[in-house]
């Protein structure tokens, strides 16, 4: 029997080490001799996971979808959505606001003529999955159960009515 608790755990420790992925390298890099080319995923910072939300989140596709699907509707997502996920997956791996902006179209072609499907969906699972979502809502849980904003009596301030 699996525990998710392990499983979370295994998957937060290849991020933090980083997850590598090798493709082949660009034509002026091969005319140089280096054969491949690899780029690690490493634990993305919040912006980094705010644009692979808004990539994902762009596909309109839920979990429950994923589930039952045949290889025909597998076929006619990956043609309407694979853009999306390779942007993803690139935005991922740049991990940066700059290198984000700047480099997430080319590295995302490449990766759609260069990379296996397997290896870039992996990668976009493990960054949906186990990329920080659960630490962004826990730090959400305990600002609002802080109320910030709201006045104390004991601070001085009365509470007054109309």
């Amino acid at each position: 029997m699996e525990n998710p608790a392990v499983e979370s755990h295994a998957a937060d420790l290849l991020l933090r080490r980083g997850v590598r992925l090798q493709m082949r390298a660009p034509f002026f890099m091969r005319w140089l001799g280096k054969k491949t080319v690899s780029l690690t995923v490493r634990s993305p910072y919040e912006g980094t996971l705010a644009r692979v939300a808004k990539y994902y989140l762009s596909t309109g596709i839920t979990l429950a979808q994923l589930d039952d699907i045949t290889h025909e509707q597998a076929l006619v997502m990956m043609l309407q959505h694979g853009k999306a996920i390779t942007k993803a997956v690139a935005v991922g791996w740049l991990n940066g606001w700059i290198s984000g902006l700047l480099f997430v179209r080319p590295l995302s072609w490449y990766m759609r003529w260069h990379c296996k499907p397997q290896e870039v969906l992996t990668i976009a699972m493990i960054l949906l999955l186990y990329g920080g979502v659960s630490d962004f809502m826990s730090t959400t849980r305990s600002v609002r159960m802080m109320k910030v904003t709201t006045p104390k009596a004991e601070m001085g301030q009365m509470m007054k009515g109309s």
